[in-house]
């Protein structure tokens, strides 16, 4: 009897040891790296430089002068832009970029998250992504810029329970607003806050190139 209670207990500390092996590796840093980091960008509020490796949680703010351009892996980079705030919530198994307030750009051509997918979230906003370029502004609490830059992504208002493929050659900006009871109400914006240049630029920076003339499948 002594024995069955001895191995029991010994199958139930290797199952719970299983266990937090698990939630362990679902926490790895994704290969995410900062490329540049001029004026004012921190991370959990140490100053950020080149050449820093990005970790599961870590939150990235920048200041009025502040740009950040995060790559991970080859062919995927995201770029920060002034006075926002972004919480990097991407792992071997997670997949989410909050972005709480600001500006986020990016151009991505290579999974780097488990699911294929990786999600943008702002207040107002949730964006279902694989490959594709796009810019979103996270202008308030109440109120959110997205644009499908080149590509298709599934967007979905915070109170929404569904999400609608949007899919554009160039450029298809939309406004994600709460009205006065808290649900968000969809309209047509246009090309703002960003331009071809800046979008073009960004592939650039990881030997990519975007074809305005149809929309990316990656």
């Amino acid at each position: 009897m002594v024995k069955n209670i001895f191995i029991n207990g010994l199958i139930i500390m290797i199952a719970i040891c299983s266990l937090h092996c698990k939630k362990d590796e679902s926490i790895k840093p994704a290969n995410a790296i900062i490329v540049l980091a001029q004026g004012v960008v921190s991370i959990n509020n140490i100053q950020a430089h080149t050449g820093v490796s990005l970790h599961y949680g870590d939150v990235i703010k920048t200041g009025d002068d502040g740009i950040c351009r995060i790559q991970i892996g080859d062919r995927n980079v995201l770029q920060i832009g002034k006075s926002s705030e972004l919480v990097f919530n991407i792992s071997d198994t997670g997949n989410e970029l909050l972005l709480n307030q600001g500006w986020l750009g990016g151009v991505t051509r290579k999974i780097f998250t488990s699911g294929g997918k990786y999600l943008v979230k702002t207040p107002t906003v949730v964006a279902s992504i694989r490959g594709t370029s796009f810019c979103v502004v996270a202008t308030s609490a109440e109120k959110s810029y997205f644009c499908v830059c080149n590509g298709s992504i599934n967007l979905m208002g915070s109170s929404m329970e569904k999400g609608e493929d949007v899919t554009a050659a160039h450029h298809k900006g939309l406004w994600f607003k709460k009205d006065k009871n808290g649900n968000v109400v969809v309209k047509e914006a246009g090309l703002l806050f960003h331009d071809d240049k800046g979008i073009e630029e960004l592939a650039a920076s990881i030997n990519q190139t975007i074809d305005w003339t149809k929309p990316d499948t990656y």
